[in-house]
């Protein structure tokens, strides 16, 4: 989800808040007949004659579809976004762009992270986070892994990464999750 769709959101909810609160206060301030020269009913003759016109359904269907397409736009903007497909190399200029597949990059980097001593498995994307790019590891390790050869091979994974991709905007962040069972080893006999 983008910054804007999330300041949006926020706006959004502030203000319905806010009408809803005053809604509240307005209804109780006449409820209470505290509003002075606001009448105790409210007549409603003016629009009456609304939906027996010929435009009344029409009307209703376009407002309908519009919200829909609101709607529908707002929870599309919600959906997680994809990672990076391709990264801009420097040396990049007008007269040409150096890319780069990002996913073999970032599962050969992946691979590496998982040849680690105590690491089962190790699997990786890249984002868009906050305006940096991520190199995003999801590793799964032994119950018994030691910490520090983990963490510090994932330096040493997102380093290399950086120094292959040549972008020292590249920011590495490692999950890990410990596997439910140690796995069997085999037996050497």
């Amino acid at each position: 989800m983008s910054r804007g769709t999330l300041a949006l959101d926020r706006v959004m909810t502030a203000l319905a808040g806010l009408v809803l609160v005053a809604l509240g206060v307005l209804g109780i301030l006449w409820w209470a007949g505290r509003l002075g020269s606001v009448p105790d009913h409210v007549d409603l003759s003016g629009i009456r004659w609304w939906p027996r016109q010929q435009w009344w359904p029409w009307a209703l269907g376009v407002g309908g579809v519009i919200l829909a397409l609101l709607g529908l736009r707002w929870l599309l903007a919600h959906l997680p976004r994809r990672g990076i497909s391709v990264l801009s190399l420097p040396g990049s200029d007008p007269e040409g762009r150096l890319l780069v597949a990002a996913g073999p990059v970032i599962d050969a980097a992946a691979d590496a992270l998982a040849r680690t001593p105590g690491v089962r498995s190790a699997r990786g994307r890249v984002n868009h986070d906050r305006g940096r790019i991520v190199a995003h590891f999801d590793a799964t390790i032994e119950r018994g892994a030691d910490l520090r050869t983990v963490a510090d091979a994932a330096d040493t994974v997102t380093g290399e990464l950086q120094a292959a991709l040549e972008r020292q905007d590249l920011t590495g962040l490692v999950q890990l999750r410990t596997a439910g069972r140690n796995r069997a080893m085999p037996r050497v006999y």
